[in-house]
């Protein structure tokens, strides 16, 4: 055994990174994926509201009611390799190539496991239709096994330019291709190519990374760790995605497709700044974390840093889709979602309390604390399904709603706790850091009001378009005014990276 331990020096694929290459990471990662994220979030609202117009939200529905079973299958084959493989401290050639070959064969047997079982998830919901859409779906299971192991390479090595290019090319490339299919009328089906798709490109793009091709080796020794992390891993995703899609199960079982299209369309809407931007920020924060263990200081400072303007950058969006939702769901739209808006605007306000918590699982998990992460999401599985089944039972869609809003404040002050005490700090450093956004937010939201209130004589299209702009311009006044240094801090920031050096201390 101990003549054994040499030879994995030369094996070993990268060397630490110092605090300023971590450093110029973090800002590029946030330049790169903000930039592209930019592109990508356009490009998703723009196809989303005009495809909405084409298909009815019945379909919306069906394939909501499928996605629950395909989101569960994606996260019991990914089994949070890819996070194993960036969380640890070394990694060896042996490593990568056993683990790809482990993410594959866990690809494949998804598939298969989806064809057979897609025939008894159609009977359950009564969706005859749903059983070929299913099918199509979980193609994406074996292209996405391929890009486990050069994604984790790239996070690695902090790159985000190259996974932000790539990943921007999938979405871009998906968002096309449900479009062109919704055009053509395939109606449904358009939804379920445009993911295949996505994972079909990004596959091509990240395999490169790799520079080889794989050894069939499987080395248990080495990749152990590897799996018992990502077992971790998995099973928060696994217990969270049981908590989450719960609501999506009661709706559809109990309210049935249209009142799940319009629960699916309002939701997907209200948390789009959670998914697109919030995961932006989860992405970052999760390498850098990692590259900061043992570092309590500037683990702090990062996170409230971070904190500060992931809500900066979203709050504008969520108060302001909430405040201009009567005007924008049927003008954008059309009529036939109408009945969306009081969902999406209740749907908005939990957003902005989901947004805090965003981060604090990428925290807990850079800093090999996956079981805390674990047992918020138990705590969420106890509380959310019975209350959204209650919910959907007495009150309908409206009470399903309204158990977002009364439930998920529990499990959410837990998580909150337990990542605060983490990194040593209390609930006021955490409020201090959302006041400004907060403070902004609110004198938008009044500024918009009063806009609509002037104008109710006025068309649709000039009152939205008003009060648009007098929020966009109010908010950005507000905090402009309020963030000075830290607007001289950024700008600081974003000349050094461009000559490529590393910020002072």
């Amino acid at each position: 055994m101990k003549g054994q331990q040499p030879e994995a020096a030369p094996d070993r694929q990268e060397k630490p990174m110092d605090a300023s290459a971590i450093r110029r990471g973090l800002f590029s990662g946030f330049a790169w994926q903000g930039a592209t994220k930019i592109v990508v979030q356009l490009a998703s609202w723009v196809a989303t509201l005009f495809v909405a117009r084409l298909i009815a939200p019945s379909d919306y529905g069906m394939v909501a009611a499928g996605a629950v079973f395909i989101e569960i299958l994606i996260l019991v084959t990914d089994m949070g390799l890819a996070h194993g493989l960036i969380q640890k401290p070394e990694i060896s050639k042996r490593e990568e190539d056993g683990i790809f070959y482990i993410s594959l064969a866990l690809g494949i047997g998804g598939y298969l496991v989806m064809f057979v079982a897609a025939p008894v998830i159609a009977y359950f919901y009564q969706m005859p239709q749903l059983t070929d859409l299913l099918r199509i779906f979980s193609l994406g299971l074996i292209f996405g096994a391929l890009k486990t192991v050069p994604l984790a390479i790239a996070m690695r090595r902090m790159d985000f330019r190259y996974r932000s290019l790539v990943e921007m090319g999938a979405h871009l490339m998906m968002t096309v291709t449900v479009v062109v299919l919704a055009l053509a009328g395939y109606g449904v089906w358009s939804l379920a190519w445009g993911p295949v798709v996505s994972n079909v490109v990004m596959a091509v793009g990240y395999l490169p990374l790799l520079r080889r091709v794989p050894k069939p080796q499987f080395p248990f020794s080495e990749v152990y760790g590897t799996i018992r992390f990502g077992i971790k891993y998995m099973s928060t995703t696994l217990l969270y995605s049981g908590w989450h899609w719960s609501a999506v199960l009661a709706i559809g079982k109990t309210l049935g497709e249209r009142l799940l299209g319009y629960y699916s369309i309002a939701f997907q809407l209200a948390a789009l700044p959670l998914d697109k931007i919030g995961h932006v920020f989860s992405q970052v924060m999760f390498p850098a974390m990692a590259r900061l263990q043992g570092d309590d200081a500037r683990s702090r400072e990062l996170f409230l840093n971070l904190h500060r303007y992931l809500l900066i950058v979203c709050y504008p969006i969520v108060f302001g889709m909430a405040s201009v939702a009567r005007d924008a769901i049927p003008l954008l739209l059309t009529e036939k979602w109408s009945p969306v808006v009081p969902y999406l605007q209740a749907l908005c306000l939990l957003s902005a309390l989901r947004l805090t918590s965003t981060p604090m699982p990428a925290v807990l998990f850079a800093r090999d604390k996956p079981e805390v992460v674990i047992r918020f999401n138990l705590l969420a599985l106890l509380i959310m399904p019975p209350a959204f089944l209650v919910g959907a039972h007495v009150a309908g869609l409206e009470g399903v709603v309204a158990a977002w809003l009364l439930a998920y404040p529990i499990p959410f002050i837990y998580l909150g706790q337990q990542c605060l005490r983490e990194l040593g700090l209390g609930w006021w450093p955490l409020i201090r850091s959302a006041a400004p956004a907060a403070a902004a937010s609110a004198v938008m939201v009044v500024v918009v009001a009063a806009v609509r209130e002037l104008m109710q004589e006025a068309s649709m299209p000039l009152r939205f378009g008003c009060s648009v702009a007098a929020g966009a311009v109010t908010y950005a006044g507000v905090m402009g005014w309020l963030l000075r240094e830290h607007i001289t801090s950024i700008k600081q920031h974003l000349v050094l990276l461009r000559r490529r050096e590393a910020p002072n201390p």
